[in-house]
């Protein structure tokens, strides 16, 4: 059986013309230079191979976007783009601990937050701020999506466009009353216009490289292309970084498969 987790901990970079090829020389790098790790979480232990990786593709919107070996239907694919760019109603949204939508395209502000459900305004809004801190604090909902769509308008140049999807005073309760919720691996987004075209930099705490990566960075770079289409830009490339890139060990058999037998880069150096 392959040895995987032989590496040393440190950053590993992956230079990429596609979203597919990303994948496959991600996988096959993490798993020869990555390291051994015991996840010892309340609900999920198992064994990982991680490291940090950078990914850095060319071209994010030419095929293959998924890769062959990636059980993934583009369909699942365009679902989840959609849900994350346009969301799934709240009855849905607030079925979970969180959703990318919510905490991009429905951010509150104010420490009465960690209580709201995902998706709530107006009149409803006002009545569970009233309820929570009597009126003294002002929640306010904020589109980031389209704050940042409408400051690139204003001014392309501008490098202040962060999108963040993390609630400090929630997502880092992991060992009291909050210690059974989940937080947002993706953290921050931050699209650039360089000559024409609208880059997108991804920031996640932590990502399931085999699994979730291909259905994150499709989806991640269908939201670069909404929101170029709306500032009226070109599109440009995607970075993702990930703190802590892993594979879990239920994968570890399909993801030696693919580093003794690659599909797209077999022959390339």
């Amino acid at each position: 059986m392959f040895a995987a987790g032989k590496g040393t901990y440190g950053p590993i970079v992956i230079v990429a013309d596609t979203l597919g090829e990303a994948w496959e020389k991600a996988v096959i790098s993490i798993m020869t230079g990555g390291v051994k790790k015991f996840v010892d979480a309340p609900d999920y232990k198992t064994n990982t191979v991680e490291s940090q990786m950078f990914l850095y593709v060319k071209n994010p919107f030419k095929e293959p976007r998924i890769h062959p070996s990636c059980a993934l239907p583009k369909e699942q694919a365009d679902e989840y783009a959609r849900n994350i760019i346009f969301g799934m109603g709240p009855e849905k949204e607030n079925k979970h601990d969180y959703t990318y939508y919510s905490r991009l395209r429905k951010h509150r502000e104010c420490p009465v937050i960690v209580d709201l459900p995902n998706v709530i305004e107006g009149e409803e809004l006002r009545k569970k701020a009233q309820e929570l801190c009597k009126g003294e604090c002002k929640v306010e909902v904020l589109d980031q999506v389209q704050k940042v769509i409408d400051t690139l308008k204003d001014d392309p140049t501008r490098r202040s466009c962060v999108m963040n999807t993390w609630y400090p005073l929630r997502d880092l309760e992991k060992f009291g009353p909050r210690a059974k919720t989940s937080s947002p691996c993706l953290v921050t987004m931050q699209p650039q216009i360089i000559e024409g075209s609208l880059h997108m930099i991804a920031t996640m705490k932590t990502n399931d490289l085999y699994s979730a990566w291909p259905l994150n960075a499709y989806a991640f770079t269908e939201l670069q292309r909404h929101i170029a289409e709306q500032v009226g830009v070109g599109l440009g490339s995607y970075t993702h970084f990930s703190v802590s890139m892993q594979i879990y060990e239920e994968m570890f058999e399909m993801a030696e498969e693919l580093v003794k037998n690659p599909v797209l880069t077999k022959g390339v150096e």
